[in-house]
């Protein structure tokens, strides 16, 4: 279709006042065989078209070709003077033919406001500071800031001043307003230039007036127009008022890993809140708990000061640094990064603690201390006295890719407690991640292997899974097949085990930068329970001159062997009756006698006397208690009927067995 179609178009404020248009500008059009604007008609790119002086609006025909849709390009030039901020809309009316009424956005108006704003950067000042600040006035458009006494007004909050201003002269001027110092008073004369729109500068010093009523943070000016000026915004921040101090920061709280070496922290900034607030050739502090060293810094730098930040190894706790080369004006600033050792097995916030050099100590928490893994089962009863019982399966999880360190020595050590042991090797196997073990190497042993030695346990206590390769993805290790015995020592309630050795604790020894804990993490296993009335057996054998025994089968060692001596075989009082469930803590050595309680049974010996009391009942032995080597030694009747035991001697093995 081909029918030329048309319309009434005129410009609107946000307040729908019509705008004057002066001319429109024709930008082309596809899809049309004809277009007329202001009844002229146009065709070339670019081409102007004067709208009469004054006149509000124009009209726009257009004959398409038919072929697609018709659309045609223009822009107006249009006077939107002292009209109110908001969107300008062009609005077609009378339509015509295909063209629909309807209004469209096609500017926005700034107004006829003054913006006011800050020059620079907010700054700080203290109590015995003034800080001078430029504020800058701009029109909008021309004429915009009115001419006339207290144009434009500037008032600080309660406690604070402005004790001088400037210019002093020009068209646009600033004093302190005569009736109150908080007030600053942008003046402007008649006779300047209203044909543009300008920009004006001006100057103020704030100080404090009132340090009981001024409020630290930051200071916020009401900004009001005189004289038909209208400003924006209403309100500015033209400083901040803060005491003497330090402000500490850091990038981000990383997370990490306790037991492993070199663990870096982002970078932590520590800056005057005021310039001059660390005092010169005065010491600051940075201090970490006790269970974190600092091995180094690094990246350290400084800004508005000396960099005396130090470069080589710390090792400890905390450092310090000299203030030197500040300058009072600017605000030194001491950047840097942390290289850590934290001690394995703890976790939380790592908080740091500045001072020193005349400021308040400043505290933030610089990093968070988490464990390479943790360890995870679901607890079962186990016996006491029982041998190759089942257990669970016990899990342990790599806390990120990468957090079970490999190489020489690195291994897992999974360590069961005083008293308990690995009755055989169980199956260990990565079952997520892309960690690798050497499955075909793990052992059941005595020790724990660090960077440099090894922590020795009691036989069989120990699980040593070597590692072949560190993870890329976090990965999850399943120990299954477990088999405990636990002796009669081991006391009743939740048996722990302990996850360490040099694959997740790297820290371990005296040295600079180590600690004396060998454990990762820990996690319960089982339920230590004792075994029913009629289940509970203890079988003990000694054999003469051997420093090797046996409880329920399972070899351990003493450190003096049982002796005949005039045909009485001595077994060591301490290891007998631990043998038979008396607990290490109830053996009681004091002025020459020895007592032992099991139970509701009181048992004591005393050193060179042949009475036995028994509950304070005393029972004569034709011979009595000596020590051998430190160690308590009775004929082992004796022991075995103190305890209540059953006992058996077998000449030909030369072996003592007692049965409880």
């Amino acid at each position: 279709m081909n029918t030329t179609s048309s319309a009434k178009v005129e410009v609107l404020a946000s307040d729908g006042s019509q705008l004057t248009i002066s001319k429109v500008v024709y930008k082309g059009a596809t899809s049309v065989s004809a277009v007329n604007i202001g009844g002229t008609a146009v065709s070339t790119d670019g081409q102007e078209v004067v709208i009469p002086s004054g006149s509000k609006s124009f009209t726009l025909e257009i004959t398409p070709t038919g072929a697609d849709a018709a659309k045609v390009n223009f822009y107006m030039v249009v006077d939107a003077k002292d009209k109110p901020a908001g969107d300008i809309k062009a609005n077609f009316f009378s339509t015509t033919g295909q063209l629909d009424p309807g209004q469209v956005v096609v500017a926005r108006a700034a107004g006829g406001a003054v913006t006011v704003a800050l020059v620079g950067s907010v700054p700080t000042f203290g109590t015995d500071f003034s800080k001078q600040v430029t504020i800058r006035l701009s029109e909008n458009t021309a004429g915009a800031l009115k001419s006339g006494t207290s144009s434009v007004k500037i008032k600080l909050p309660a406690g604070f001043k402005w004790s001088s201003a400037g210019p002093a002269t020009g068209d646009v001027t600033a004093a302190v307003d005569g009736s109150s110092s908080r007030v600053l008073n942008v003046n402007v004369s008649a006779t300047r230039d209203t044909s543009v729109a300008q920009t004006f500068d001006i100057t103020g010093t704030i100080e404090v007036d009132d340090e009981d009523v001024a409020k630290m943070g930051d200071v916020v000016a009401t900004v009001e127009g005189g004289n038909n000026t209208s400003v924006s915004p209403s309100e500015l921040t033209v400083a901040k008022y803060d005491d003497y101090g330090v402000n500490v920061s850091v990038a981000s709280v990383k997370e990490l890993k306790a037991g492993i070496l070199e663990q870096k922290t982002d970078k932590i900034t520590i800056e005057e809140k005021i310039p001059g607030s660390l005092i010169k050739d005065r010491k600051v502090t940075v201090k970490l708990p006790d269970w974190v060293k600092v091995q180094k810094l690094v990246d350290p730098s400084t800004s508005n000061a000396t960099n005396n930040l130090p470069t080589t190894d710390i090792n400890d706790n905390k450092f310090s640094f000299t203030v030197q080369g500040t300058s009072g004006s600017s605000k030194a600033k001491y950047e840097f990064k942390m290289s850590l050792s934290i001690e394995a097995g703890r976790t939380g916030d790592i908080e740091a603690v500045v001072s020193g050099a005349g400021i308040p100590d400043a505290k933030i928490v610089v990093a968070k201390a988490i464990t390479p893994v943790t360890a995870s089962a679901q607890p079962t009863d186990v016996k006491i006295g029982v041998q190759a019982q089942a257990a669970p399966d016990l899990t342990i999880t790599e806390a990120k890719g990468g957090a079970i360190k490999a190489g020489t020595n690195r291994s897992i050590a999974v360590i069961l407690p005083p008293g308990v042991q690995f009755a055989a090797v169980p199956k260990v196997e990565v079952t997520s991640g892309d960690l690798e073990i050497k499955a075909e190497q793990v052992t059941v042993t005595d020790a724990v292997y660090t960077s440099d030695d090894k922590v020795t346990y009691a036989a069989n206590r120990v699980l040593n899974i070597p590692v072949k390769a560190e993870s890329i993805k976090a990965s999850t290790i399943k120990i299954s097949g477990i088999k405990l015995t636990l002796d009669r020592t081991v006391p009743e309630g939740a048996l722990m085990v302990k996850v360490g050795g040099y694959a997740v604790v790297e820290n371990y020894g005296s040295g600079n930068a180590q600690f004396r804990s060998d454990v990762a993490t820990e996690a319960k296993l089982a339920n230590v329970v004792t075994p029913a009335p009629g289940e509970q057996k203890s079988t003990v054998v000694f054999k003469v001159s051997d420093t090797k025994f046996t409880v329920n089968g399972v070899e351990q060692t003493m450190d003096v062997a049982p002796y005949i001596k005039n045909g009485r075989t001595y077994v060591p009082v301490r290891y007998s009756a631990q043998a038979v469930g008396v607990a290490a803590d109830n053996i009681l050595y004091s002025g020459g006698k020895v007592t032992l309680i099991k139970g509701d049974k009181v048992v004591q010996f005393t050193i060179g006397s042949n009475v036995m009391l028994i509950n304070g009942v005393a029972i004569n032995m034709d011979v009595k208690a000596e020590i051998t080597n430190g160690r308590t030694m009775l004929p082992f009747r004796y022991v075995a009927q103190a305890l209540g035991a059953q006992v058996n001697w077998d000449p030909t093995e030369q072996t003592v067995t007692m049965t409880l």
